[in-house]
């Protein structure tokens, strides 16, 4: 079951269209104010030349603007703070203002002034390569500033962002989970198989009404949280599993593997339940010679969960669960650039792989 939300949608432009508006904008404007209060020795008539004056020394904002953006925001904000991103950014500054002196020099002098016969330093006599590129930098430093004050402000929007959409995916999951994510004929018979041993006074009965309360309570109290621990996740699928070890009457052949330490790593909740769960519905569980393979690898920071099985066609039980598309969702929304997910479905068989940085 995918859960799709209806809140509406507002209207917005995409962001290479505003950055387009923006520039188009000041382009207009500086050519308007060259042509209105002239400085330099044009012709009014000829209106082209403005034009073209005009874009080329916006080409040269846009690229102080840029490259900063790239060269020395991107290592600031896309690691950890160190002697090495703060490195990378002062090399990417350097870059960027070398960058904009040659490609200034080159379209002033060998574009400009031979085609356009517009020379900007005609009255200076005290012009050098110094000079020019003191007053490359100076004249430029701003578009620099202004990159990378739309870097971080971009990016805390983007993470602010991120926040709100998690809060209202995780909103709508544990609607999703209270409704669906126990398959409903799963839960009727592990009640009546449980029934079944405490009226034939089963020393078992205790032990699996217990483990359905926890697995009950993980349901409705645990996941309301954005994280939770490992440890109480894994009990989850190990509760999962005994329970559907009651329901098919012992007749249930799972290959469970749990390599490394539980060590107080915490995991967004119901991420790994979902494709159990789905094993047990569609999947074959009672032959021996293909069980359910199931395989999580931990370290302290890092999850590796594999699960694969032979496709049961003749299930048609299609209820509860919370889709793959949701637990995608909320993937890319809680762990960016922080997982890989790889799933096989293929005509006879599902396989599912699944790393997790914590």
């Amino acid at each position: 079951m995918t859960v799709r939300s209806h809140l509406p949608q507002r209207l917005t432009l995409p962001e290479w269209l505003v950055h387009w508006l923006v520039w188009t904008l000041l382009t207009v404007k500086d050519v308007a104010d060259m042509y209105g209060r002239p400085t330099y020795p044009v012709a009014k008539t000829a209106v082209a030349t403005y034009w073209l004056l005009g874009v080329g020394y916006m080409l040269i904002s846009v690229l102080a603007f840029y490259l900063s953006i790239w060269l020395v925001a991107k290592p600031l904000l896309t690691g950890p703070l160190g002697w090495r991103s703060f490195g990378k950014a002062g090399l990417g500054l350097l870059v960027t203002l070398a960058a904009i002196t040659v490609f200034r020099y080159g379209l002033e002098f060998y574009l400009f002034k031979p085609i356009l016969g517009f020379d900007n330093y005609h009255r200076n006599t005290s012009f050098t390569l110094g000079w020019f590129v003191q007053n490359s930098v100076g004249f430029y430093f701003d578009y620099i500033i202004y990159g990378l004050l739309y870097a971080f402000f971009r990016r805390n929007f983007i993470n602010e962002r991120r926040r709100r959409e998690a809060e209202q995916a995780q909103t709508a999951a544990e609607l999703a989970f209270l409704r669906a994510q126990l398959n409903p004929h799963f839960l009727f018979n592990t009640i009546n198989d449980i029934y079944a041993l405490v009226y034939q006074k089963s020393d078992a009965a205790p032990g699996a009404l217990l483990k359905l309360s926890e697995l009950l309570r993980y349901v409705l109290h645990e996941a309301r949280h954005d994280r939770v621990l490992l440890a109480k996740e894994i009990d989850y699928v190990n509760g999962l599993v005994d329970l559907q070890r009651i329901g098919s009457k012992d007749n249930l052949y799972v290959d469970y593997q749990l390599h490394g330490y539980l060590n107080g790593q915490i995991i967004a909740p119901m991420l790994l339940v979902s494709f159990v769960e789905n094993a047990f519905k569609h999947g074959i569980v009672d032959n021996p010679n293909q069980p359910i393979q199931l395989r999580v690898d931990l370290t302290d920071t890092t999850l590796d969960f594999s699960l694969h099985n032979a496709k049961n066609h003749q299930q048609k039980d299609h209820t509860g669960g919370i889709g793959l598309a949701n637990v995608q969702r909320r993937l890319d929304l809680l762990y960016p650039r922080r997982h890989t997910l790889q799933v096989t479905d293929g005509p006879n068989e599902y396989y599912v792989k699944l790393h997790l940085d914590l």
